[in-house]
């Protein structure tokens, strides 16, 4: 899993449980922490995350190549990939970055339905992120996007893996990968909501009393 947030804090707490490979951030992610994008890929790396997507920006083909050289240069150890919208221009720059950087990591971002992930997937990225809580607020759904692009994915063998992302509850999570997507990427207060369940927290602290409790009397 990946852990969508731009913010230290977060990342540090939940880095240290060992179940995140790395961090996705976008523009508005970023923008959030106030803080020069680059500047906030050097402190994220610095924390000693293995690997961090940052979005590329621009209009045009051009632009956008140019951004992706801007975000490459952040760090010269392989652990910075590129998230590359995917519309037509996208497509271009995800040949053009696949042919110039063959072990490049690209992550095909906002994508909305299944046609445009079956796209991203021929076009050459390791991960596409159907956008799930945007599909079903605009009466799309994500679910079915998904299981058609993971059978496409499957059916040809392609080296291309589904991460989920935009989720607004933990029933979003559990769905999208029951549907088929290999992993997610998720803010940290959905993570919270997931491990943290009240009854589970309950029973844990009724643990804990009763352990003091043990250790009293005997």
């Amino acid at each position: 899993m990946f852990l969508d947030t731009a913010n230290i804090e977060e990342i540090r707490k939940a880095m240290k449980t060992g179940v995140f490979k790395g961090v996705t951030t976008n523009p508005t992610i970023l923008l959030n922490e106030r803080t020069p994008r680059a500047e906030k890929v050097r402190e994220i790396l610095e924390e000693g995350v293995p690997f961090i997507y940052v979005q590329t920006i621009g209009e045009t083909v051009e632009e956008r190549l140019e951004d992706c050289e801007t975000i490459l240069a952040l760090d010269g150890e392989g652990r910075t990939g590129l998230k590359i919208p995917m519309d037509i221009a996208g497509l271009e720059v995800v040949k053009q970055i696949r042919e110039k950087y063959p072990d490049c990591k690209i992550l095909g971002t906002a994508v909305y339905s299944a046609d445009q992930g079956i796209f991203a997937a021929l076009a050459g990225c390791n991960s596409i992120a159907p956008y799930i809580n945007r599909m079903s607020n605009n009466d799309l759904d994500p679910y079915k996007a998904v299981s058609i692009i993971r059978d496409f994915i499957d059916e040809r063998q392609l080296n291309c893996e589904i991460l989920g992302a935009s989720f607004k509850n933990t029933n979003q999570v559990i769905q999208t990968l029951a549907s088929g997507a290999h992993s997610v990427t998720i803010p940290y207060n959905i993570f919270e909501k997931m491990m943290n369940k009240e009854l589970a927290v309950s029973a844990i602290e009724t643990f804990n009393r009763h352990g003091e409790m043990l250790k009293e009397k005997y």
